[in-house]
């Protein structure tokens, strides 16, 4: 059976009359240009379709709908329908006026019976998720029904959703009319800044006569059209679902916004209220195999294309352009300004966003040379939401231009540089940005010349594959040491093939992504396929080139070392100084401080010391104890070690029990809750981490 595309593309207003002072109506003619045949063919034959509004004018109240008994007419490939639009917000004043000849309206979308999914239960939680989940596979929030479809006479499934427990509130005092302005012509990415979401008790709030609420559902599409019913339950409440009613395919497992407004006379409890949504058979245009994962989830970027053809999406920019913005087949290049970090880059990057959301007109697809470029558009088209809109680059953009861009909606960035350094400052940025809570942004950097992609995780560039081997590491074993072919490195060898058959994926190796120790630890880890990663800084003037092999890696611009530090103190919590010098002291002495601090989890400190170089070092740790110049406790966990044997017993009996090892070396229990509790918060705050291993439990796997 063939497939076709039921949505048409992006209509606009091409007429307007008059606004109806009594209604409060403003008529207008909308214009659907380029329109598939099928969907012409399937409008002359009378099947059923509706037209859908853009979601951001129904997210402020502005109801776009077709006028009562409009018939589409056909000229050639565009359609022409007449249409009305109704302001239901009183919030928004005089909003019908802002509206001009051009201003994208929404879509045709054809309700194909043939297309229709009848047992929804085939495609649940597998090409299709909805509700909450509760359990490993069980989900609530939902109920699926069963209806006689009037075009066919055959019993097909739809799904009753319940709303989310929390709804998004107009804020009185930012609303402008630039700001809804705004939202009409830039659509739902411009809508945060008149609005806030609040969470919501859905058992005591009612929605009353004459009342707009929009409030969210929980839903996730792969090769599935959903179209939201007009109707809601109960049906006699006459509470209507607003225009904005095409769940797109390929969409992430957000929150899908619902827009209600009650047309009736009685008040209704939102927990009383449920969204039909019907279903409809769509057209896969992956070229991958359709994971449940990545439909839950959501499919970015880097699932799709080849490094093949993300080279194709460097080809086709401008030499001498700042960037081009990707939305979905709209491709629309950044002109640089003669001052790139001045105010009048600003204004272009703002103009470029603009001109990036409007879809009525061809998409200028640029040359290439080798044609492959439409076959990759295409695989982009299923990018849905956040991840729909990417700026491309030969260089990672300033910050005031990375908030001008995400604060337009676009939240992927994929920049060609081969192993750049970056300041302090902007590491964390893009930490923040990268695991915010909402609205989470991707730093993508290929590099041409080893034909790789990397994603911005946890602080560092890795491949996209490796972080779900990231997320597995428990113990990050921070590896110091002389970056000089002079120090003996061999303990540290025996040491890492000794714990890494007993710890396995859990365990992981940081180090300063350099020469020396640092490369051979890093080369150790491969062999044994443990995550490796590279805290580097731009020390190549010091002949101390960075690694580039490391799982992951992050540098530091020239002069960060303490920035550098702070990282590798923040990742790590297993700290190992192996024969090494000034610098080696000093981290060191940062680790012991760290763990003064409570920063760090309280863990041996192992000192591989063949010849006794950190043995003076330990008994200043004494020293300053007997003194009372710091906790009496911090001696007992320095360990100097003179052989990889003896350092491994110390770790393999810590890990297995912290709580035995803390008890038998006399660490205080309340230094030891206190560091957990601090390194926690931390290390969340500095890195995003979610889980963040604070030896709190004992390792079974270790126990004879």
């Amino acid at each position: 059976m063939q497939i076709f595309q039921i949505i048409s593309p992006d209509g606009y207003i091409s007429d307007m009359h008059d606004q109806e002072e009594s209604s409060g109506i403003l008529s207008a003619r909308f214009h659907f240009p380029l329109v598939s045949d099928y969907i012409r063919s399937a409008i002359k034959e009378g099947k059923p379709y509706l037209f859908t509004g853009r979601s951001g004018n129904a997210q402020i109240g502005i109801k776009t709908d077709l006028a009562e008994g409009a018939e589409p007419v056909v000229e050639e490939s565009d359609i022409y329908v007449q249409g009305r639009l109704q302001n239901l917000n009183p919030l928004l004043g005089n909003a019908l006026d802002l509206f001009k000849k051009g201003d994208e309206i929404g879509r045709l979308a054809v309700m194909d019976p043939e297309l229709r999914i009848k047992d929804v239960r085939h495609y649940l939680h597998k090409r299709l998720f909805v509700g909450k989940k509760t359990g490993k596979g069980f989900y609530e929030g939902f109920e699926i029904r069963q209806e006689v479809d009037p075009h066919t006479g055959q019993a097909c499934d739809y799904i009753a959703m319940e709303l989310e427990p929390y709804q998004y509130c107009f804020e009185p005092y930012a609303i402008t009319s630039a700001g809804i302005n705004a939202v009409i012509k830039k659509g739902r990415s411009a809508l945060n800044t008149i609005r806030s979401r609040m969470a919501l008790d859905l058992d005591n709030t009612m929605l009353s006569p004459n009342d707009l609420f929009v409030g969210a559902i929980k839903i996730s599409l792969g090769d599935i059209y959903g179209i939201i019913d007009a109707v809601t339950d109960p049906e006699t409440a006459k509470i209507e679902h607003l225009p904005a009613r095409v769940l797109d395919p390929f969409r992430t497992f957000r929150d899908r916004q619902v827009e209600l407004y009650n047309f009736g006379t009685d008040a209704v409890p939102l927990t009383d209220i449920r969204i039909r949504i019907r279903f409809f058979r769509a057209k896969n245009p992956l070229t991958v195999p359709l994971e449940k994962s990545k439909v839950k989830e959501g499919y970015r970027l880097s699932d799709l294309l080849t490094n093949a053809e993300i080279a194709n999406l460097f080809a086709a920019m401008d030499d001498t352009a700042l960037g081009m913005i990707l939305n979905k087949a709209n491709f629309i290049p950044i002109p640089k300004a003669l001052d790139p970090l001045g105010q009048a880059q600003l204004e272009i990057i703002r103009n470029a966003i603009l001109a990036s959301t409007f879809r009525k007109n061809m998409p200028r697809v640029p040359e290439t040379g080798n044609g492959k470029f439409k076959n990759t558009l295409e695989k982009l088209s299923v990018l849905g939401g956040v991840n729909s809109r990417v700026f491309i680059g030969r260089d990672f953009p300033d910050m005031d231009v990375v908030d001008a861009l995400r604060t337009s909606g676009l939240r992927t960035f994929l920049i060609q540089r081969d192993n750049p350094s970056f300041a302090d400052e902007y590491v964390k940025k893009m930490i923040r940005l990268t695991h915010s809570e909402q609205a989470a942004c991707e730093f993508l950097r290929y590099d041409p010349d080893i034909d790789k992609l990397y994603t911005f995780y946890h602080g560092c560039f890795m491949e996209p594959d490796d972080r779900d081997r990231f997320d597995r590491v428990r113990y990050w074993f921070a590896f110091y040491g002389s970056h000089t072919s002079e120090a003996d490195n061999r303990l540290t060898i025996d040491l890492i093939n000794q714990l890494a058959p007993k710890l396995g994926y859990e365990m992981g190796i940081v180090h300063g992504g350099g020469p020396g120790l640092m490369k051979e630890a890093n080369d150790l880890a491969r062999q044994h396929n443990l995550m490796s990663v590279g805290i580097a800084i731009d020390l190549e003037g010091e002949n101390q080139a960075s690694l580039t092999t490391c799982d992951g890696l992050i540098k530091y611009n020239e002069g960060l070392r303490l920035a550098r530090q702070d990282h590798l103190q923040k990742l790590s919590n297993l700290p190992v100084v192996n024969t090494g010098g000034y610098g080696s002291a000093e981290e060191l002495a940062i680790t012991i401080t760290s763990m003064k601090l409570h920063e760090n989890p309280l863990a041996p400190i192992i000192l591989l010391d063949p010849d006794n170089l950190w043995d003076h070092a330990r008994k200043q740790t004494l020293k300053i104890a007997e003194k009372k110049y710091g906790p009496e406790f911090m001696p007992r966990l320095v360990h100097s070690c003179n052989t990889a044997r003896d350092a491994a017993d110390i770790f393999l009996e810590f890990l297995e029990n912290p709580d035995a090892w803390y008890k038998k070396r006399q660490i205080p229990s309340e230094n030891v809750e206190k560091a957990r509790a601090k390194t926690g918060r931390i290390r969340q705050a500095a890195l995003g981490q979610a889980v963040v291993e604070t030896f709190d439990r004992p390792n079974f796997r270790l126990t004879p």
